[in-house]
């Protein structure tokens, strides 16, 4: 890493319910002698969502799902630039063990989490998830990098099966295994993809890793979208309404249809910018945080393209 290039790290502010209402887990780090809430550096070839889970677990020994992203903070560090990336933290299990990173640990009601953070920054990263909502994510998932179709055409493979039989490059398939955390950070439960390969394949690894089923949707392959795009639309918008965190992996051509289908029926809560652009790159994710009480009031959406 290049003296000047910016750090990148990720954490969370972890919550749960104590006697006297919500409380947030702060650590200590003796090294440094401060109380601020868990994170740490991005690893190169990590996916951010990733890393937050990761680090979360590495220095307090608790696994976590997380919620709506809170505000990044961009700081100085030894003369180079640092964003530290948040999102609300959903306690899932776990127990804390003192460690080389963090040798204690607080939970402790909003007023006197305030009093004790060390950094100033980190007050609007309090404040934020004191009044986070809680959601449910519905993600958009583009499949990852394929063989080129004309590629396809002209192998040996391609003279004798359909399109939708093209598979995943050797990128692809690594761009699939990157994809395994990203899903995992959010708890999707229901994954949905297109019929054609390459989409099940993106989705493959995350299904096997979480012992869970892939329902294959017709309507959004390329070759039935062409023919029928209102089923596809109607289709969409169906998924959008289920109550668990949800993926669904299409094809280019149909993002279009996707994203106009969605900016139908959610409302956002903030303007988004570029919350329904259908331009995304092979193995790109967006996440629609819903409104657990409303599931088409949009409280937050990420795009992380690949």
């Amino acid at each position: 890493m290049a003296a000047t290039e910016k750090i990148v790290a990720a954490g969370a502010v972890v919550t749960r319910i104590g006697p006297s209402g919500t409380e947030y887990l702060l650590v200590h780090r003796g090294y440094r002698s401060d109380w601020t809430f868990p994170k740490g550096k991005v690893d190169p070839g990590e996916h951010v969502l990733t890393a937050a889970i990761r680090e979360v677990r590495e220095e307090t020994g608790y696994a976590i799902e997380l919620g709506i992203p809170l505000p990044t903070q961009t700081y100085k560090v030894e003369g180079r630039l640092k964003d530290s990336h948040y999102w609300v933290g959903k306690l899932l299990s776990g127990e804390f063990v003192p460690n080389d990173e963090v040798d204690e640990i607080a939970w402790l009601p909003f007023e006197q989490a305030k009093d004790k953070l060390t950094y100033e920054h980190d007050l609007e990263v309090l404040s934020s998830a004191a009044n986070a909502i809680p959601t449910i994510a519905f993600a958009i998932l583009r499949h990852t990098q394929s063989v080129k179709r004309v590629e396809w055409l002209l192998s040996a493979d391609g003279l004798s099966e359909v399109d939708a039989s093209r598979p995943l490059t050797a990128v692809g398939r690594m761009q699939a295994n990157s994809l395994v955390g990203a899903l995992a950070a959010f708890g999707i439960a229901k994954i949905h993809s297109s019929d054609s390969r390459r989409c099940r394949d993106t989705v493959g690894p995350y299904a096997t890793a979480r012992s869970l089923s892939v329902t294959l949707e017709k309507t959004v392959s390329e070759e039935r979208h062409k023919d029928n795009p209102e089923k596809a639309m109607a289709r969409v918008m169906d998924l959008a309404g289920i109550a668990s965190p949800t993926v669904l992996c299409t094809h280019r051509p149909v993002l279009p249809t996707v994203m106009g289908s969605l900016s139908s029926i959610f409302t956002l809560v903030d303007e988004a910018k570029k919350a329904f652009d259908p331009a995304l790159t092979p193995g790109s994710l967006v996440v629609f945080h819903r409104d657990v009480k409303d599931l088409k009031r949009i409280v937050a959406v990420e795009r992380y393209l690949h």
